[in-house]
């Protein structure tokens, strides 16, 4: 019974981040003065898949409440949680491991797509992201614009 509870406290938070990623791209401030950025999140104890205790709620919740923000204020324009398990392709042989196989402080959880004017502006929009308070981290990296 309690695995059927977790597993529609994992569904309920799934469908509320992509309900906020998907309303964002309606609002998506996508005006030719912005560009695009990727923020990579690493790290964390809490994931939507083992947020069973009060404070993992809360926390899941925060989350919820930052990208509901930047989806209402146009800057999120995309991005999904990432499960913790997955396979490695590697090298010329094309070799299938599975992994990833890195200390949880460097897992990537999941991404954000966001629209900031430049690095600065994406790099202060990533301090508001609710990993720090369990001292994770963001990685910010512009997308790069193919010329036609």
């Amino acid at each position: 019974m309690k695995t059927m509870k977790n597993l529609k406290v994992l569904v309920f938070t799934l469908a509320i981040i992509t309900m906020a990623t998907i309303s964002s791209y309606a609002q998506s401030k996508d005006d030719g003065k912005t560009e695009k950025f990727m923020l990579v999140f690493r790290g964390g104890d809490t994931h939507p898949q083992n947020a069973n205790s009060k404070e993992a709620k809360e926390y899941i919740q925060s989350w919820i409440t930052w990208m509901q923000d930047l989806g209402q204020k146009g800057i999120l324009a995309g991005g999904e949680n990432l499960e913790r398990t997955g396979k490695q392709v590697s090298g010329k042989s094309k070799v299938v491991t599975d992994g990833p196989f890195i200390q949880d402080k460097e897992m990537i959880n999941g991404y954000l797509i966001i629209n900031a004017k430049d690095i600065n502006e994406a790099v202060e929009i990533a301090k508001g992201c609710p990993i720090f308070k369990e001292n994770g981290k963001v990685e910010v990296r512009q997308v790069h614009k193919l010329d036609n």
